[in-house]
């Protein structure tokens, strides 16, 4: 896995947001009726402590400590998910790093549609500001990206890709069908760029924290999936980023763990409300 301490212009690996934004989105914006008998999934806005699990000899990483908020909502025609999201990263030699992001996304309940907007700071300067929507004709064939920001341009989205929603919902049926291995192109429109490669590994459902989630949305057994994500364009065979999340079944995740390579953040739910479902 590539790594680099956040000291000059922050590599991929420390782009946080992106895999906040796109990563959680793949586990809260579950349509319940796509998923089979017995799955009520659950809108719900979720508050999450960040903080540093542990960091690799050398990094002089000794503090990481943030939060986040996450919002997800039906809107008849498709999922609106909003993350809003604040890492601070403290190291030996040099001072303390403030990286801020904001992700506002919808993607249409056949998954053919995503609308993005993404916005990230590094110490209170805008640092990436991207925005679109991304089309695909049919499920599995190629499609395209319009990118708005920060300039026009447009992209061809490869056969196979899918959009975070459909991501999603392709590793749960797997996951109830007894699959423990998944692969698949997906897009999130965190960058300017195509979508990238996603490997999932689906561990078997075991008994969830009892007191993270409280009645009615938990709690419940969970199940983890460990997620690497790969950048084509650099053509190394490790991933660029690794993280697992342990969901349950309604789609309320009590805990993440994002591991960077030379640190590894934990994210647990500080406080959680449900929503009201849309009725349509």
């Amino acid at each position: 896995m590539t790594s680099q301490a956040p000291g000059a212009s922050p590599p991929r690996t420390y782009n946080l947001a992106r895999f906040l934004g796109a990563a959680l989105a793949l586990w809260l914006a579950l349509p319940a009726g796509s998923l089979a008998a017995g799955i009520d999934i659950a809108p719900h806005r979720a508050a999450y402590v960040l903080k540093l699990k542990s960091a690799a000899p050398g990094s002089n990483i000794v503090e990481a400590t943030g939060g986040m908020i996450y919002v997800w909502a039906d809107t008849c025609d498709g999922w609106a998910v909003e993350q809003r999201y604040m890492l601070h990263v403290v190291r030996r030699d040099m001072p303390r790093i403030e990286m801020n992001a904001t992700s506002v996304t919808w993607e249409s309940k056949d998954g053919l549609r995503y609308r993005f907007n993404v916005k990230r700071k590094r110490n209170g300067k805008l640092t990436a500001d991207v925005r679109g929507e991304a089309k695909l004709p049919a499920t599995g064939k190629p499609g395209s990206v319009r990118f708005d920001k920060p300039e026009t341009k447009i992209l061809k989205l490869p056969a196979g890709t899918v959009f975070p929603t459909m991501h999603t919902l392709k590793l749960m049926k797997k996951a109830l069908a007894g699959g423990r291995m998944d692969r698949q192109l997906m897009f999130d429109g965190s960058e300017v760029e195509s979508s990238n490669p996603v490997s999932t590994f689906i561990l078997p459902p075991r008994e969830g924290p009892k007191d993270a989630v409280l009645k009615p949305l938990g709690p419940m057994p969970v199940r983890r999936m460990n997620l690497a994500f790969f950048d084509p364009a650099s053509g190394a065979a490790e991933p660029e980023f690794e993280m697992s999340i342990d969901m349950q079944d309604n789609g309320v995740v009590p805990r993440l763990l994002f591991d960077y390579g030379d640190f590894q953040v934990t994210g647990t739910i500080a406080k959680i409300e449900a929503l009201a479902k849309s009725g349509c």
